[in-house]
């Protein structure tokens, strides 16, 4: 599941490494789906959220969550290449003239454009949304009507809290690799680690050991997964604290909002 923008890295993170929950992959019927990413970025001393919406008419995607269905690591392959995006094989939809958000007294609008093969919903502010990590945001959805439009939908969320790891350096000899971080607020959350690294006799990063834990403050990478990383000569790891609000829409459609907080944290145009 990935698409342009902030979108191929949190929706493709979401649909490896979290649950696929509510939908079935063998259902041919085609109804609503909404993705709205809320991802932080650094803007000066506070934060402001990159905020993308997509909504399209789509059978057998699953929807991701931050309920964590596995504790642990595994190896899978890594590209830096963005992967196709949704709006090249399904059609998408409107959800009204605007998308509204509200953060205590302040209220911001995300607005319909096009983008390459389908219609995202961005701000007009460049620099993103200002808000504190953590805090809960209420987000209005007017819809709209029509064989082409997506439902009406209001919900509050909690956005993902800042993110902070204790340098963990590098194992020595496949050694175990333990992990600490700030604990999340509860366990709603869930705490994505990628190490990315080259094979022997490239410089090209394409695998990765995959880790996904429960936002408890404390795990570990098992030794038998270190070694190519720690071998490497080209080996980076990032890490996002993740949290979704899912809800079904009409339609017997769904909507899913996802937030992170990545580090290393992207920096606000």
């Amino acid at each position: 599941m990935t698409t342009r923008r902030h979108l191929p890295l949190l929706l493709a993170a979401a649909a490896t490494v979290v649950v696929a929950c509510s939908t079935s992959a063998t259902d041919l019927r085609a109804v609503p789906y909404g993705f709205l990413t809320f991802v932080a970025q650094q803007a000066g001393t506070g934060y402001t959220a990159g905020a993308v919406g997509s909504f399209y008419s789509a059978s057998g995607l699953s929807v991701p969550t931050a309920t964590a269905p596995w504790d642990s690591c595994r190896l899978q392959t890594y590209s830096s290449t963005p992967g196709t995006s949704l709006g090249t094989i399904f059609p998408s939809l409107s959800a009204g003239p605007f998308i509204q958000f509200k953060n205590g007294a302040r209220t911001d609008s995300l607005f319909p454009k096009a983008v390459a093969t389908e219609t995202q919903y961005l701000s007009r502010t460049t620099s993103g949304i200002p808000y504190t990590p953590g805090d809960s945001v209420a987000v209005v959805i007017p819809g709209f009507d029509g064989a082409l439009g997506y439902p009406a939908i209001s919900f509050k969320a909690k956005s993902a809290e800042k993110l902070t790891v204790q340098d963990f350096g590098t194992p020595v000899g496949g050694a175990r690799l333990d992990l600490r971080w700030n604990a999340g607020q509860d366990l709603n959350g869930t705490i994505v680690f990628s190490f990315r690294y080259s094979g022997a006799g490239s410089d090209v990063q394409t695998a990765q050991v995959l880790c996904q834990y429960r936002d408890d403050g404390a795990d570990s990478v098992p030794a038998k997964y270190t070694a190519s990383w720690a071998g490497s000569s080209n080996k980076t790891w990032t890490a996002s604290r993740v949290r979704t609000w899912v809800g079904p829409v009409a339609k017997s459609g769904y909507f899913d909002f996802i937030s992170t907080f990545d580090i290393p944290t992207p920096v606000a145009p």
